[in-house]
Parts: C-alpha cells; sequence; structure tokens
C-alpha cells in the first residue's frame, strides 16, 4: 500500500515579474512541486511506496488549507518583506504561529519563507547590514548540518537583502555565510527552512537579477556584473531536494539529531 505525503503549499508570489521563468517552470508553487518530486525520485527504492499529494495555495488573496487536512506546510520565496505588516503577511504569521504552536505538523520555508518563519518563531528579521546576497553563494555547514546533510558544505542560488538576525529559542541554525549568518533554521522533526534557494536554477535567478536591475532602483552595475558571473556555477540545489523529502518522511536522523543548538 502507497503511503501519501500531503504537502500544502503557500504561494508568497504570484512570478508576474518573471515571465520566461513563468513559462518554462511556471508558479513558485510548482518549482516547489517539481523540486520535491525530484527529491522523492532522488531517494530511490526507500521511497518507492511514497506519493506525493500537492495543493497550492494563494496567500496573498488570503487562501489556506485547513492543517489537519495536510501533513507539511511549505512555504515559498516572495518579493515581500517578511518583517512588513502587509494584512496577507500578518495573516501569514498568525497561520504560523498556530500551526507551529498547536499542532506537530512539519514547517518548510525557502528565503521569504525562512524568514516568515523567523518572525512567527520570536525571530529578529530585518534588513541586512551586510546588503544584498545573489547569485551562487557558499554556505558553510557547522557539525549538525554536515551531519544532517551529508555534506561539509553547499553552494546555493542566493537571491535575498532582509535575513533572519537571530536564532529563535530551541532552534537550531546549521549553516552561515559570508553576508548572512543564519542560513537554515532547523528543529527534529517539526521545522527546516533555507535563506538560499535550493529550488532556484540559473534560468530563475537570472531573470530575476536582470529583472531587479533593469528597474533602476536594486542593484548597481558592480553588484549586477559580479552576480551574473556567478550564477551559472555548480550548485547542491538537487541534493538539498533529497535531504528535504527525507525531513518531509521523518527519517530517524531528522528526528532524532540530536538537541537543537544554535551558533
Amino acid at each position: 500500500m502507497s503511503r501519501i505525503l500531503r504537502v500544502a503549499i503557500l504561494e508568497c508570489e504570484t512570478l508576474t515579474l518573471l515571465p520566461k521563468a513563468k513559462a518554462a517552470r511556471g508558479s513558485f508553487g510548482d518549482i516547489f512541486h517539481d523540486f520535491f518530486a525530484y527529491g522523492l525520485q532522488g531517494l530511490g527504492p526507500e521511497a518507492a511506496d511514497v506519493r506525493l499529494d500537492v495543493s497550492k495555495w494563494d496567500t496573498m488573496a488570503g487562501e489556506y488549507p485547513r492543517i489537519e487536512d495536510v501533513d507539511v506546510i511549505a512555504l515559498t520565496g516572495s518579493y515581500g518583506t517578511a518583517f512588513h505588516n502587509d494584512p496577507w503577511i500578518v495573516t501569514l504569521v498568525d497561520f504560523l504561529e498556530l500551526a507551529l504552536k498547536s499542532t506537530d505538523k512539519k514547517i518548510f520555508g525557502i528565503c521569504f519563507g525562512h524568514q516568515v518563519i523567523g518572525r512567527a518563531l520570536g525571530a529578529d528579521v530585518n534588513r541586512n547590514r551586510l546588503g544584498w546576497e545573489l547569485s551562487v553563494e557558499g554556505v558553510s555547514l557547522n557539525d549538525q548540518g554536515q551531519e544532517l546533510l551529508g555534506v561539509p558544505s553547499l553552494k546555493l542560488h542566493q537571491m535575498h537583502r532582509d535575513a533572519v538576525l537571530t536564532v529563535p529559542s530551541g532552534i537550531a541554525n546549521l549553516g552561515s555565510s559570508t553576508k548572512c549568518p543564519v542560513q537554515i533554521l532547523y528543529k527534529p522533526g517539526r521545522l527546516l527552512s533555507f535563506q538560499g534557494h535550493p529550488e532556484f536554477d540559473e534560468l530563475i535567478n537570472e531573470e530575476i537579477i536582470r529583472g531587479d536591475k533593469d528597474t533602476g532602483h536594486v542593484f548597481d552595475d558592480e553588484t549586477f556584473q559580479d552576480a551574473l558571473g556567478r550564477v551559472s556555477r555548480p550548485h547542491d540545489g538537487l541534493l538539498m531536494a533529497s535531504r528535504v523529502m527525507e525531513f518531509f518522511l521523518g527519517s530517524r536522523k531528522w528526528n532524532e539529531a540530536g538537541e537543537s543548538r544554535s551558533t
């Protein structure tokens, strides 16, 4: 008998500013779906009996699942600002606080999703004083991060100026970069979030970088050219897809990886 994994993707952006990426990859929710499916495939025979049941919810329009109907709540990136009080963001924070405090559902987030999860847990989320982190960047992993993710370090696509600035109580930080010390939040069996974008590829991130530069108010020329020069570098997104699915499926190491310890 197959096991059904019910994943609710909370779409926090419509991708209307990215026509090429949207035509090739779909919405942020579609990109997440493909990322999860690839990760499940990467687990091979150990996950052969697992079937993904994915639903997508437009949080900007106030759409949410019934928490009891899902196993995993996954939050996408966004052009929004996680520490602002736009009504839809406040509603999202309230929903996360309820899910985190009153249920045992797994929570997963990327970039804006990572930041708004941090906000719901009481972390300081704000502009990063070190500025933008763009394109493919290195992430150093601590001992716990190396144990869980199976590698000494990561290369991930990045696209953010905001950041989680403090580690919430009871939560571990698994990795850091030169510009962003809090890269991966983790709580055994409950929570995993990335500041970087393991679900991104060159096509997606290059269009975002070029689109933001074309607006004339985001990057200077030096920052823009440096980002473009690194956007095609190899990255570990597909490896992380399988690690994320291990977390979703509750593999032993993700449920019992010691006490949460901040760095």
